[in-house]
């Protein structure tokens, strides 16, 4: 990252074209890394090996952990209140944005939206759930897509240039959607009432909508006004 981009600094209405800027070097490291722990999950699920590989690929991941227990954590605290008051820079919108445990690349649990549109009108993000999303076989837990869809429909509220939380979130499952295979995410502003705002939303594999979702997110009182 340049002088110039260690330079800038955001506010909360700036934090998706913020976290869209080229990540801080320290963030590619973290990103490989919660990649690398994806696929092993991924790969470990019902792994057909023997009692013996089990146990020696058990031990070299506890090596891991203590050799990563010995040191401390980053507080996001203090950059969440940077933010809020215009002062937040790259490694701040990074260290909140990039952990977020929906599309977080740095965070491991977090499954990989790849957003295809980012607008005011509306967001669309893709994303392929493997084995480790599983409810009923070869399906995805519906838990899991109630938790895909708060994140999309928040994404069309910050799209929109507005903050707030959820309120609710009502989902009717509609059809099955099928694991190993890549789904759609669309979500929208419909309409605002005083402070809240109401979004709607839907999952697709191929032609077929399997989700919809309705919440509602609620501005603080300055964001509305």
């Amino acid at each position: 990252m340049t002088d110039q981009n260690k330079e800038k600094v955001y506010g909360p209405f700036q934090l998706l074209a913020a976290h869209s800027e080229p990540p801080p070097q320290s963030f590619l490291v973290r990103r490989r890394l919660a990649a690398a722990m994806r696929a092993l999950s991924e790969k470990l699920i019902r792994t057909d090996a023997s009692n013996e590989e089990l146990a020696q690929w058990a031990q070299t991941m506890e090596d891991v952990l203590k050799q990563a227990a010995g040191h401390d954590r980053r507080d996001t605290r203090a950059a969440n209140k940077k933010l809020f008051t215009g002062q937040a820079n790259a490694s701040d919108v990074f260290d909140m944005m990039d952990y977020d445990p929906m599309g977080g690349l740095a965070n491991p649990i977090s499954p990989e939206l790849r957003w295809e549109k980012v607008s005011p009108e509306g967001v669309e993000a893709k994303v392929y759930l493997g084995q480790q999303y599983q409810g009923p076989p070869g399906r995805v837990h519906g838990g899991v897509l109630s938790w895909i869809m708060d994140a999309v429909l928040a994404r069309a509220m910050h799209a929109s240039m507005r903050i707030g939380v959820t309120g609710t979130l009502n989902i009717r499952y509609m059809a099955s959607t099928p694991i190993e295979s890549e789904i759609t995410c669309r979500a929208s502003i419909t309409r605002t009432e005083g402070r809240k705002l109401i979004i709607e939303g839907g999952v697709y594999h191929q032609d077929v909508q399997t989700v919809h979702v309705e919440g509602i997110w609620i501005q603080p009182a300055f964001a509305a006004s």
